[in-house]
């Protein structure tokens, strides 16, 4: 099952493309390492424990002598009692315990942010069947991951071995006189050699995740790579996406053209450039407070512009550096700004009087 593994990987000779990566990253696929993240932040746990755990250990006590004290009151008075005590006592170890519990949810979230940086996906929350099927829980349990992690986890069990050999041998001075010390001194030696245990442990379980984090960098990298007819494929698949957005557009830019030169010849008025710019201008003295363009092009779709009014009767005026500051400063339906109405005005003042109208 690992030479069949290792032989689909040889197969798969090129990098991932940014497509690809993009694809996985989607679908919530990428390279981190879950041990990193346990394991610092339960570093960060023994860490938290040593600089708050005499806050806690302090108010879990009195929480618990308190929580004693209910066994020799009068019932009439352990509501009071609770109220006072109890109560309180509950929020002291609340309190104790929050620095503790920020502490780790601060480094899981600094950890997994470093790993794969903003991430929000619901495709990795998605059930996914295939995990129940037997057939490929089978391959799953055969395969080069179930061997790292069976290494892994051997390596783990070493490591605390080593711990707790490591403690023994730092601490065993003081066993001697344990024997002859009183129960508190007992009781602080032994929490604090089982901090020293964790504390070992926590630094032996980081290490071991950082090189699992390389690891999975490595494995995710190898699992994306692809083979040469998977990166033809994809852009083939580029290519052919990309001509149909240019297909859309022009297809959008048709059917604006089209939607524009129906409107030329309700133009009151066309200026010109004469040859590069054309400009369809609409005005109604009783619906607008100036005057609308309603069409406007360069070139090839000024001389259509011109066409169509020509085929309809609306009037062709010259005029060069107005032609050109319409086009250039008014966009498609918008009105003529107060800058421009005094020449439009004189315009279209001058076609009224060609035909009888008076502009008002």
């Amino acid at each position: 099952m690992i030479r069949l593994q290792l032989q689909r990987f040889a197969e798969k000779t090129e990098q991932a493309t940014p497509k690809r990566k993009q694809d996985a990253r989607r679908e919530g696929r990428v390279a981190k390492s879950a041990d990193l993240t346990s394991s610092l932040s339960f570093l960060a746990a023994i860490l938290g424990m040593s600089a708050f755990g005499g806050n806690l250990l302090g108010a879990v006590t009195r929480l618990l002598q308190n929580c004693l004290s209910l066994f020799v009151i009068s019932a009439s008075q352990q509501t009071l009692h609770i109220k006072q005590l109890i109560l309180p006592g509950l929020i002291q170890v609340g309190l104790a315990l929050l620095p503790i519990v920020a502490t780790i949810m601060l480094i899981g979230i600094l950890v997994s942010f470093f790993q794969v940086g903003p991430l929000f996906t619901l495709s990795s929350i998605m059930p996914d069947f295939s995990k129940i099927n037997p057939l490929e829980g089978t391959r799953r349990l055969f395969s080069l991951n179930a061997v790292i992690e069976l290494i892994k986890s051997i390596l783990k069990l070493s490591l605390i071995g080593v711990a707790l050999y490591a403690a023994v041998v730092h601490t065993q001075v003081q066993y001697a006189f344990l024997m002859e010390s009183s129960t508190p001194v007992i009781i602080d030696s032994y929490l604090t050699n089982a901090n020293t245990i964790l504390l070992y442990s926590a630094v032996m379980f980081a290490a071991v995740s950082v090189g699992d984090y390389f690891y999975q960098r490595h494995h995710f990298s190898q699992s994306l790579r692809m083979s040469r007819q998977d990166v033809r494929d994809e852009q083939r698949d580029q290519e052919g996406n990309l001509q149909m957005r240019r297909r859309i557009r022009e297809q959008g830019r048709v059917m604006a053209r089209r939607r524009m030169m129906q409107k030329v010849p309700k133009a009151d008025v066309i200026i010109t450039n004469p040859t590069h710019f054309a400009v369809a201008l609409l005005y109604d003295a009783k619906t607008m407070l100036a005057p609308q363009v309603v069409a406007k092009g360069i070139d090839e779709t000024a001389q259509r512009i011109r066409e169509v009014a020509r085929q309809h009767d609306v009037p062709i005026v010259e005029n060069k550096p107005l032609a050109r500051a319409l086009y250039q400063t008014v966009e498609l339906d918008e009105f003529v700004p107060g800058s421009l109405f005094q020449a439009v005005a004189e315009v279209l003042a001058y076609v009224y009087r060609l035909r009888g109208h008076a502009l008002s």
